[in-house]
């Protein structure tokens, strides 16, 4: 249901919510990541007022908006908590002053990579249109990964024929894959499959968490994004 957060399994320390923009429902994550300072990837309209549960008043909120898709909620989070950062790529922000966007309260993402503990990392994409950003959450020997919009998990598509039609032409179908308009924009197509391979080579258990939209834990994970990353042509 939009506008409850849950924890992720049975995790401390990750959490998901689902909001409504039109056409789709996508999600947000909260990552802990100490006692006094929490992550929103993806924060969305909607969501600034309910904060996952034990959630301190007084915890630092940090902001990301981690691709050109996903700043809608950036302002109203940013009204509801004055002392709120945000983050974004230089390549989003860009975009967002042609678009006339107040930018001058978004911090460079090398500030907030600086404040991330060990078992966080911020991975820069390479060049891509969407300016994607992904982090992974090491939870002993399980890695989640939050994913913006390169990555999908649509488990079933809630649309007549017509609409899931057109969301086939935006490489929006059911099931795990990399989004058509993400490879479109990718500069160097080999590059960034050698790039995100070795992502996935250990031994690892692997949950993605993207943006749209299902939590995708089968066993198979690390298999089949090496399968998928490889098909790429």
């Amino acid at each position: 249901m939009p506008g409850q957060w849950e924890a992720v399994e049975d995790t401390t320390t990750l959490f998901r919510a689902a909001y409504e923009v039109p056409g789709t429902t996508p999600y947000s994550t909260a990552v802990r990541l100490s006692d006094d300072k929490l992550m929103i990837y993806s924060p969305g309209p909607g969501l600034e007022l309910a904060l996952p549960a034990d959630t301190p008043a007084d915890i630092e909120l940090l902001l990301l908006a981690p691709c050109t898709g996903h700043n809608l909620g950036l302002e109203p989070w940013l009204e509801a908590h004055a002392t709120a950062r945000a983050f974004a790529p230089e390549g989003v922000q860009e975009r967002l002053r042609k678009k006339k966007r107040d930018t001058s309260r978004l911090r460079p993402i090398e500030e907030l990579e600086s404040e991330l503990p060990e078992q966080v990392r911020l991975y820069r994409l390479p060049e891509n249109k969407f300016h994607e950003i992904w982090i992974s959450v090491d939870e002993g020997s399980t890695t989640y990964w939050l994913f913006g919009d390169a990555v999908l998990n649509f488990e079933t598509l809630e649309a007549n024929f017509i609409m899931k039609f057109l969301l086939g032409v935006y490489g929006v179908r059911e099931g795990l894959n990399v989004h058509k308009l993400f490879l479109r924009g990718l500069k160097d197509k080999p590059g960034f499959k050698q790039w995100a391979l070795p992502l996935f080579d250990n031994d690892n258990r692997h949950v993605l968490l993207p943006c749209h939209r299902e939590i995708y834990t089968d066993p198979d994970c690390r298999q089949r994004m090496v399968s998928i990353l490889n098909a790429i042509k």
